[in-house]
């Protein structure tokens, strides 16, 4: 679901990725400029060149406003101390431009190595404004609490072959209970996409 709403959105210029790993999925749907530069950095890729940057107290290594967009895609919720993570985000990209990130909400425990928080969409919009970020705005993803069962029963142990054979009647029921009672879909997100204008 994050991955689909990312086609909406698009990057240019220098984009930092921040832990998002190596050939992460949501590159297939975001939308990119001629001469978009990506650069990946996380415990992996910067492991592979023989650099560490602790993300809860290492400063990024990019001067001040030097990065056109930063882009936070499941991460913040392994970081503890994510408001320092967040001030580094601001300080790297250049004024007027943006971070764009995802957390997700009603998820299973997945430990990268660890799994900190979730955030509601009101702890989101506090903590974004409070590091001084001047636009935020923060959209649920999902649809329903069909969804939501959808999500937590997929991180069982279940043949691949039942969980595609099941999704249609979960997405089905969603669109009707959607119908009725529009509101569900901010009572049971899969997570927030946040874009936060510097």
């Amino acid at each position: 679901m994050m991955n689909l709403e990312l086609a909406n959105y698009t990057v240019k210029g220098k984009v930092l990725d921040v832990g998002g790993g190596v050939n992460p999925s949501y590159f297939q749907f975001l939308k990119k400029e001629p001469r978009t530069e990506i650069i990946n950095i996380d415990f992996k890729s910067l492991h592979a060149i023989g650099k560490t940057v602790d993300l809860e107290k290492d400063p990024l290594p990019y001067a001040d406003e030097s990065v056109d967009q930063v882009l936070m895609f499941n991460i913040l919720e392994h970081i503890y101390n994510y408001r320092f993570l967040i001030g580094e985000a601001k300080r790297v990209v250049k004024s007027g431009n943006e971070v764009l990130g995802f957390v997700p909400f009603m998820m299973s425990y997945h430990a990268d190595p660890h799994d900190y928080f979730r955030y509601t969409k009101e702890s989101l919009k506090k903590i974004f404004a409070e590091a001084g970020f001047k636009n935020v705005v923060v959209k649920e993803v999902g649809l329903g609490p069909c969804a939501v069962s959808y999500n937590i029963m997929v991180s069982f142990p279940l043949p691949g072959v039942l969980k595609l054979a099941v999704f249609p009647i979960y997405y089905l029921l969603d669109r009707v209970l959607l119908k009725l009672r529009p509101q569900l879909k901010e009572k049971y997100p899969l997570g927030y996409i946040f874009l936060l204008k510097k």
